[in-house]
């Protein structure tokens, strides 16, 4: 074999190469064009507080294993569902009817989560958008049958436990469908405007003779008090009377005039000229 053919031949074998090197670097290249386009379907990164559904295409939805924090890989074709697993608060209006008929707007808020030990089995049955298919139509359904034992005025100033008996019956009914009810609150109750100023006016005369109520018996307390008084004063005053005879007096008086006429005052004596021969004292001037 002269050099011709085998400057040929490596110059043959030099292109194979290249050829392969060509197609490795296209296949690479395909190779990452898929991954960047994927990326998000393959690298799947679970944030704290999240928790994740795996579906595959082959077997369906993973049922075993509840996908925690942390970066996860898996096949495109397979998909993760990640759900927020904290508390969560929303908020929504509901228009509701009391006892007979009255429409009122009532603002709720639900404080609620995931039950991450059914999470699989609530992805199945609900799906993402479980809060508008379960929380708030079994809270609606609560308040409606709630609100319509109670006058306006019982919603309005939230008598006879309402609160805490709307509160046990949403966790009563929502717990059961997967997810955690943590409170209910009721953040505002609109009524009508007319039946809200009755409403107002009455509460507010209410107060009134209540602080009537409070001040008649304050009064009539002072009544008594003044009562007893005068009838210890009264039988004190007997019991004196009792007591004060005409020797006890003259005795008292003896010893006052003893006293004055001991003490250092210029005065007058007039002795004999007194009541029951009891000495005048004139003077005292110091």
């Amino acid at each position: 074999m002269d050099d011709e053919d085998l400057e040929l031949q490596e110059l043959l074998r030099i292109q194979k190469r290249r050829q392969v090197n060509i197609v490795l670097s296209l296949m690479l290249v395909a190779v990452l064009g898929l991954v960047f386009v994927f990326w998000d379907r393959i690298v799947i990164l679970i944030r704290s507080g999240e928790s994740g559904v795996l579906y595959d295409v082959f077997s369906g939805t993973d049922m075993e294993e509840i996908y925690g924090e942390g970066l996860h890989i898996i096949w495109p074709w397979n998909r993760m569902h990640v759900y927020n697993v904290r508390l969560q608060t929303k908020e929504r209006t509901f228009q509701l009817l009391t006892r007979g008929g009255l429409p009122i707007d009532m603002k709720i808020a639900i404080r609620y989560r995931p039950d991450i030990r059914l999470l699989p089995l609530m992805h199945v049955t609900l799906g993402p958008s479980y809060l508008d298919k379960v929380v708030f139509p079994e809270t609606e359904a609560v308040l409606r049958r709630a609100v319509g034992q109670y006058s306006p005025e019982e919603v309005y100033t939230s008598k006879r436990g309402f609160l805490e008996t709307l509160v046990i019956s949403s966790l009563l009914n929502v717990e059961d469908r997967y997810v955690i009810i943590d409170d209910v609150l009721v953040r505002s109750v609109e009524l009508p405007e007319l039946v809200r100023k009755a409403i107002e006016n009455k509460l507010a005369l209410l107060e009134e003779r209540k602080a009537y109520t409070y001040r008649l018996e304050i009064e009539h307390k002072e009544a008594e008090r003044k009562k007893i008084e005068a009838g210890g004063i009264k039988d004190y005053q007997n019991i004196i009377k009792q007591s004060l005879t005409s020797d006890l007096i003259r005795w008292q008086g003896i010893q006052a005039t003893k006293e004055l006429a001991t003490s250092p005052n210029a005065k007058t004596v007039v002795i004999g000229a007194g009541k029951d021969g009891l000495p005048i004292i004139l003077g005292g001037d110091r």
